[in-house]
């Protein structure tokens, strides 16, 4: 029987896939590496990665050629580039739909929208603390430079301010809530997503803390929700 063909979308977005298995594996102290795992994995790494899945999942099936990577990128910095775009996307909005549901479900049975914040961003938490890439996300905005942050992380920013966005003002309008005068919903998303952060850096050092309790809910959803009454204003008001 003849195989099917990779297209070169398909072979990029394998690479990249494997690309990314390499850097999640050093960043876990799983193999050596330097401080920056990124700077460290190469199109050959990936290549190897994926010539390894292949023969697991098939012994027979034909190797993928160098030819077939260096074709899609011709430099280890267009490659590099490649991938961390690919993280921060993959890290931008995980399991989206699940915070989505939660929302729809706290509509439906008409929970007041203070419930509504502290459930979605409940599960945005725990999903994003769940998602591999996102703290390569934290630690790779953190080391590139400043001046290339603004156009490498373009998209995966207007996915996150959208979705998340989308989000809020839902919640807002079912609470007949507005944004406060001077602020806008970018700049709550970029508060909670400033907390979020925060707290997943601490709990990967510190389990227990985001376990917290204040009057039921996590000190997590505590804090969001605080930012999200101090940041909006009763819309009659």
């Amino acid at each position: 029987m003849m195989r099917k063909r990779r297209t070169r979308e398909e072979t990029r977005e394998l690479l990249l896939d494997a690309a990314v298995r390499v850097v999640l594996a050093r960043s876990n102290g799983d193999l050596d590496g330097s401080t920056n795992p990124l700077a460290g994995v190469r199109i050959t790494d990936a290549l190897e990665e994926v010539n390894r899945l292949l023969h697991d999942r098939d012994p027979s099936a034909p190797q993928m050629t160098t030819g077939a990577a260096y074709n899609i990128w011709p430099s280890q910095e267009e490659f590099q580039q490649a991938l961390l775009d690919k993280i921060l996307l993959d890290a931008a909005t995980p399991e989206i739909d699940r915070v989505k549901a939660e929302l729809d479900s706290g509509l439906h049975q008409g929970l007041d929208w203070r419930e509504l914040v502290t459930r979605c961003f409940g599960v945005d938490f725990e999903v994003s603390y769940e998602e591999p890439t996102m703290f390569l996300m934290i630690g790779m905005t953190a080391l590139a430079p400043p001046q290339r942050l603004s156009t490498m992380n373009k998209e995966s920013n207007e996915r996150y301010l959208a979705e998340t966005g989308a989000i809020l003002q839902r919640i807002l309008e079912h609470g007949g809530r507005r944004m406060a005068p001077g602020l806008t919903v970018d700049d709550l998303v970029w508060a909670i997503e400033a907390i979020e952060s925060g707290y997943m850096l601490r709990r990967r050092a510190e389990v227990d803390v985001t376990d917290r309790k204040i009057n039921g809910h996590t000190v997590v959803q505590s804090a969001i929700l605080a930012v999200v009454e101090d940041f909006t204003v009763d819309a009659g008001a």
